[in-house]
């Protein structure tokens, strides 16, 4: 759900980062981008994934995470998300984030981020930290566990009607359905089937204060993990409000729930206050300067980390900037060209 999709330009680009790699070439082009802040995003760190999460693709293993932690310290310098507002970076900074607060976090990563004495900042949403379930780990229940009974009650949903994949229905939800419509989906779910209050997904705020007691920071990932694009101006006031998780607040950074934005909710989030804003994606500052691109790592090959870092992402990011410097400027010459004008 989260993962970016594959296509030929990336599978390429990932090709040839590992081969850079492999041939020692890793220090060189880092070298030659030793300013070039990277940021990881990270959700679950568990062995299995539970129904909760199954096949969301939002899960490493705690040894692929250990991995990754050993390359990062060997090429980065790994600091706290509130020093990128420094003028005076390290070479080739590196910052880790988890987003959703995943009780995995502080059960498996957060040993390893210890032992490593690494810093990195986790983004809580409100509901997760009270116990209540978000959404899409709802409803990804409900399809896994309760699969006949959670089909009848997306079906009385027309964009759901005769839909059987969970990943179809999961990603419907999430870039179409309101923040109303994700509600009254979730109370017939709740009607229909029993969930387990006890299902210890989320970080309590024991959790939390424990890590923050040790190199970890806490921004803000909304009240509910709405898709913010789906928003309206009065749907955006209450999902910026963190409301009884405040207080665990101690960066101000914000993370777009799967990393979706539209211009309205930029302007709610930098009005809110938030420094730095993490997306999911490629060259995202050039709708805000506020942006932080995140890249997603699902490998404990330091060749495939590697890659995606240093090769795939700024490539696209190079690509799309050119892109969308060209359908500006186009778009600037057809203005200038119309007739009237």
């Amino acid at each position: 759900m989260y993962n970016e999709p594959n296509n030929l330009i990336r599978d390429l680009l990932l090709r040839a980062g590992i081969v850079l790699y492999r041939l020692g070439f890793a220090r060189l082009i880092l070298r030659l981008t030793r300013s070039r802040v990277r940021a990881l995003l990270y959700h679950a760190v568990e062995d299995h994934e539970s129904s909760y999460t199954q096949r969301l693709g939002v899960t490493v293993s705690p040894a692929m995470f250990d991995a990754n932690l050993s390359y990062f310290t060997k090429y980065y310098n790994v600091i706290p998300i509130e020093q990128l507002g420094s003028s005076k970076l390290p070479d080739n900074p590196l910052v880790i984030t988890f987003d959703d607060g995943y009780k995995s976090v502080y059960q498996n990563a957060y040993p390893l981020l210890r032992r490593y004495r690494l810093p990195a900042t986790v983004y809580l949403i409100t509901r997760a930290v009270e116990n209540r379930l978000v959404w899409v780990n709802e409803l990804n229940w409900a399809i896994v566990e309760r699969r006949d009974r959670a089909l009848q009650v997306c079906h009385e949903f027309p964009d759901l009607l005769g839909l059987e994949s969970r990943r179809q229905i999961v990603g419907i939800v999430q870039n179409q359905f309101s923040p109303t419509n994700i509600q009254r989906l979730s109370d017939r779910l709740n009607a229909e089937i029993d969930f387990d209050p006890q299902h210890n997904l989320y970080a309590s705020e024991s959790d939390i204060e424990d890590m923050k007691s040790h190199n970890m920071s806490f921004g803000f990932h909304t009240r509910d993990h709405f898709n913010l694009s789906n928003c309206t101006e009065q749907d955006l006031q209450e999902q910026l409000n963190p409301g009884s998780i405040a207080e665990l607040i101690d960066n101000s950074s914000f993370a777009y729930p799967f990393g979706y934005f539209d211009t309205k909710a930029i302007k709610g989030v930098s009005c809110s206050g938030y420094q730095r804003i993490m997306t999911v994606g490629n060259n995202n500052n050039r709708f805000s300067a506020r942006h932080v691109d995140r890249t997603e790592v699902f490998s404990a090959d330091p060749a495939v980390v590697f890659a995606k870092l240093e090769v795939v992402e700024p490539v696209i990011a190079l690509l799309r900037g050119w892109m969308f410097n060209l359908r500006s400027t186009k778009q600037r010459l057809v203005a200038l060209w119309s007739p009237g004008t």
